[in-house]
């Protein structure tokens, strides 16, 4: 049965304009004015034909009016308080950046945000997730202490679309020189912004708008602690298969121990036997937590998929796999380091007992008794046991997080509607 591809649940649309544009000017006059006259003049300032979804850009049926990062709705006087500073960024000949971010209704829908029958829109969590993209472009993009953005919900029959517009009062964006039709030359701000600045923020405002901190937090808690980890007595246990892989992934190391990393090129012949032996580790010993990481590797994947669109078009299209991939990687790169680690400290006393002044690079002999692979086997069981103390600090990291969060929330209620930082 052949996939069907699902449409992004989050698209974002950017231009710039210089402030000789009429766009610029169209903005700066409507800020003011009230909501339903900025909506029946949405094409004197909006500078995007496009909504992201292939749709050309129509008048809003009803926008929710401006908000800045420290106000869910500005008053009269906040308005016009807020055009003075866009005026004085257009004297001063600052570019104007819009963007616009398209959701899919029905993403927003399955999420709990928007209503479909109803029409209701938790328009506070849409503000709040705007915020969080906004202020991590600003500080990416070296604007966080000199941008201003004012922004406004439109709802649309299929997508409910956020525009935003921001600007410097006094502009230090980079200068450089364009020829002229007339073989002249003039100068010009650089209005382009990195792409992994606009990736980063739509991955912020969907990672804000829908929180995945906890079902990531249990993904990397599985693949850093609880995956690896296991209370058997491997020293009493007939583990032949895990035997044999040990001596085979052994025998095929390179002599030189500093090679032994997964990643490393040397051992490009050695990871499928590593592989192995982990995914056979896992299974007997962890079925139950290797079943719960696949799921919740599921869970996040889907929802990447939900997020970025599926199917063979887009630039991101493939995103969702890719993360899918690279966690998988990432679990058996620790689980294959831990047992190369293992080796290493077994090689070595291992061989300091046979050859007391020998280089510490050279493979100890390979004539390991079972005994002793017994002995490795065991020590790598306590290498996979899970680092409590690393444990201890990545909650101590998520909760200094947190606390960061909500600092920098309050700081933002603080500011008011002036220059954002």
């Amino acid at each position: 049965v052949m996939k069907m591809s699902k449409t992004p649940g989050i698209v974002t649309v950017m231009k710039f304009v210089p402030a000789a544009d009429k766009k610029f000017s169209g903005y700066v006059n409507y800020m003011d004015r009230s909501d339903a006259m900025r909506s029946d003049h949405f094409t004197d300032w909006n500078v995007n034909h496009f909504d992201g979804y292939n749709n050309y850009m129509n008048n809003p049926e009803k926008s929710k009016g401006l908000f800045t990062a420290g106000k869910d709705y500005l008053t009269q006087e906040e308005r016009t308080q807020l055009k003075k500073q866009f005026t004085l960024a257009q004297k001063n000949g600052s570019l104007m950046w819009q963007t616009v971010v398209s959701f899919d209704n029905r993403f927003l829908a399955d999420h709990g945000l928007y209503d479909l029958q109803s029409k209701q829109l938790d328009q506070e969590k849409i503000q709040e997730s705007i915020r969080h993209g906004m202020s991590g472009l600003l500080i990416k993009e070296g604007l966080a202490n000199t941008a201003i953005w004012s922004a406004s919900i439109h709802l649309n029959t299929d997508n409910i679309h956020v525009h935003i517009a921001f600007v410097e009062p006094e502009p230090t964006r980079r200068l450089f020189t364009l020829d002229d039709h007339d073989g002249g030359t003039h100068q010009e701000a650089r209005g382009m912004l990195k792409p992994a600045t606009i990736s980063a923020f739509k991955s912020s405002i969907a990672n804000e708008l829908i929180n995945r901190e906890q079902s990531l937090a249990r993904l990397s808690s599985l693949i850093r602690n609880e995956l690896p980890q296991h209370n058997y007595d491997w020293g009493k246990l007939p583990d032949f298969d895990l035997l044999r892989l040990y001596q085979q992934i052994y025998k095929a190391l390179p002599d030189d121990k500093r090679k032994w990393k997964y990643n490393m090129n040397a051992l490009q012949e050695v990871r499928p036997l590593l592989d192995a032996f982990s995914s056979k580790f896992m299974q007997r010993y962890h079925g139950k937590e290797l079943q719960e990481f696949d799921q919740a590797l599921k869970a996040e994947t889907d929802f990447r998929e939900a997020l970025y669109g599926s199917g063979q078009e887009g630039k991101e299209a493939g995103r969702a796999k890719d993360y899918e991939y690279g966690k998988y990687d990432e679990l058996y790169a620790r689980m294959g380091n831990s047992i190369l680690s293992e080796m290493r400290k077994t090689d070595d006393a291992v061989y300091r007992k046979k050859h007391p002044n020998g280089s510490s690079y050279h493979k100890a002999q390979q004539g390991q008794t079972n005994q002793g692979i017994f002995q490795a086997l065991s020590s790598i069981r306590r290498a996979l046991s899970g680092d409590m103390k690393a444990r201890a600090k990545a909650q101590r990291d998520y909760e200094r997080m947190q606390d960061e969060k909500e600092a920098d929330r309050q700081r933002q209620q603080n500011q008011g509607y002036g220059p954002e930082r």
